[in-house]
């Protein structure tokens, strides 16, 4: 989930091009809906959204969906919000400005410990919180 419309914009952009399906939502309770009624595999999740704070979105969401990894896209920088993201159950943080071919490497890590850990053998799904949310698709397949 990310508010900047221009951000969320780039980062579809490079999920889409990488074939994965990409749902955005801008708002944070919209986006907290989302997460928790749809089956996605991986949130990237902004700390700073309207109409609610991202850390107590993460917390939500690992009440709900406690093996759906969560990757913090941020432009905090403190110490206490890298060490209080792990914490509180992410599995990934990445400081704003950041390079895209960054995010989709963590990106892979990610769907790639779901991957093993859920025993699958085939990519996850996706779920950008900048308010946005992608599902990884092939041609004629879409995960769910």
């Amino acid at each position: 989930m990310e508010d900047d419309a221009a951000l969320s914009s780039f980062i579809r952009k490079g999920l889409e091009a990488e074939h994965h399906a990409v749902d955005v939502a801008n708002e944070g309770n919209r986006g907290r809906a989302m997460a928790i009624e749809f089956d996605y595999d991986l949130v990237v999740l902004d700390l700073n959204l309207p109409g609610v704070d991202g850390l107590s979105v993460l917390r939500r969401l690992r009440q709900r969906k406690a093996n759906l990894p969560v990757m913090i896209l941020t432009a905090r920088s403190r110490v206490e919000d890298r060490v209080q993201c792990p914490d509180s159950g992410a599995d990934d943080y990445l400081e704003k400005p950041f390079s895209y071919l960054e995010l989709s490497a963590r990106r892979e890590s990610c769907c790639g410990a779901v991957t093993c850990h859920r025993n699958l053998c085939s990519p996850s799904a996706i779920f950008v919180w900048t308010a946005w949310s992608a599902k990884w698709s092939a041609p004629g397949v879409t995960l769910n």
